[in-house]
């Protein structure tokens, strides 16, 4: 039996007044629900062709995992992967507009980001972490000292495309809604 599903992986953007306690609050909600949507898919269907809107982290880990089973899409308006994580080149300048970096907080994560080194898509980051005051300017975080950073290579956008290498990515496409 073949399924079809269309599954918007990206974070959610909410108005002020419906806002989520916090904003990884808010992304562990959401995350939690398309990996509830995974775990049904997978109990229900063998063979299923899968639409995924956007192309950022979220996107691309599910689109990831989903095609080890089934037949997967990804549509993105923009140019190329990344979402959040995006990287934009002009002439011979390139710069990362969304996340400047990231730091795994759990185990899972830590092993992902490990698999992501070996492939050479993200590298660990040993720059200084500052913080600004009115009162002593510019100085180093006490809160950052011992705390892991990685940066994607070249870009934030490596580690979208790398998840997304082999499965069938489609930029610069438009969702017409009624």
């Amino acid at each position: 039996m073949l399924g079809n599903l269309f599954l918007n992986a990206r974070y959610r953007n909410f108005p002020p007044a419906q806002r989520s306690p916090s904003r990884r609050a808010g992304t562990q909600l959401h995350m939690r629900g398309v990996l509830l949507c995974i775990i049904a898919m997978s109990k229900v269907a063998r063979s299923m062709r899968i639409a995924i809107q956007g192309s950022g982290m979220a996107a691309a880990s599910c689109a990831q995992r989903l095609s080890k089973a089934h037949e997967v899409t990804v549509f993105e308006s923009g140019r190329g992967p990344g979402g959040r994580m995006s990287t934009r080149r002009a002439g011979a300048y390139q710069w990362d507009h969304g996340a400047q970096y990231f730091s795994p907080k759990t185990e899972q994560f830590a092993r992902a980001v490990e698999e992501w080194c070996a492939n050479g898509w993200c590298d660990a980051w040993d720059g200084d972490h500052c913080v600004w005051s009115a009162e002593t300017g510019v100085s180093r975080d006490p809160k950052a000292s011992g705390v892991k950073r990685y940066v994607g290579t070249p870009g934030m956008n490596a580690i979208c495309k790398g998840l997304l290498a082999g499965i069938d990515a489609r930029f610069e496409t438009l969702t017409l809604t009624n």
